[in-house]
C-alpha cells in the first residue's frame, strides 16, 4: 500500500514538473516572438534595447541633427574664405572641415540614410577635389557608393 501511494506521489511530481517545464518553454517562445518582428534586422532584443536601436538607426525623415547642420555650414561657409585667399593652410583647413562634416554625417548623425549619405558623399567629394590622395575620404566615399549599389540606387553626384 505504501509503495503504491509513493509511486502515485512520484508520478504526480513528475507530471507537475514536466508541465512547469512546458510552460517555461511556451513563455520563452512567446517572449521571443514579442521581441522579434518580421523583417527586424536586430534579432531578439529586449524591448528597451529595441526601442533605443529604433530611435538611432531609423531616424524619421523629418528629423534633423544640429551638429551635422553646424559642421556642414562651417565647411560651406569656409569655401568663401578659401576662394578669397587660396593658401595651402586654408586649403588644408577647408579639407579638414569637409572631412569632419562628412565623417559626422556618416558615422554619428542621427539622421535617415537619405539625409546623411548624400550630403556626406558631397563632403568627401570636396575633400578629394582639394586633396586627391586623402585615403580616409577615398575609403568613406567608396563605402557610401557601395551602400547605394547594394540598395540598387543611383549614386548621387
Amino acid at each position: 500500500m505504501r509503495i503504491s501511494l509513493a509511486l502515485i506521489l512520484i508520478s504526480f511530481l513528475f507530471a507537475g514538473c514536466s508541465k512547469m517545464e512546458e510552460k517555461k518553454l511556451t513563455d520563452n517562445k512567446t517572449q521571443q516572438n514579442q521581441n522579434t518582428t518580421p523583417g527586424n534586422p536586430h534579432g531578439n532584443m529586449s524591448q528597451d534595447n529595441q526601442q533605443k536601436t529604433d530611435n538611432t538607426d531609423m531616424a524619421s525623415e523629418d528629423a534633423s541633427d544640429p551638429q551635422a547642420e553646424k559642421l556642414s555650414k562651417e565647411a560651406f561657409d569656409f569655401e568663401s574664405v578659401y576662394s578669397k585667399n587660396k593658401t595651402d593652410e586654408n586649403k588644408k583647413l577647408l579639407a579638414e572641415k569637409h572631412l569632419d562634416a562628412g565623417n559626422y554625417l556618416m558615422f554619428k548623425a542621427n539622421l535617415n540614410p537619405k539625409k546623411k549619405y548624400g550630403p556626406a558623399l558631397k563632403h568627401y567629394n570636396r575633400v578629394l577635389d582639394l586633396e586627391p590622395d586623402n585615403n580616409e575620404a577615398k575609403a568613406n566615399k567608396k563605402q557610401i557608393e557601395d551602400i547605394y549599389e547594394m540598395m540598387g540606387r543611383p549614386i548621387p553626384k
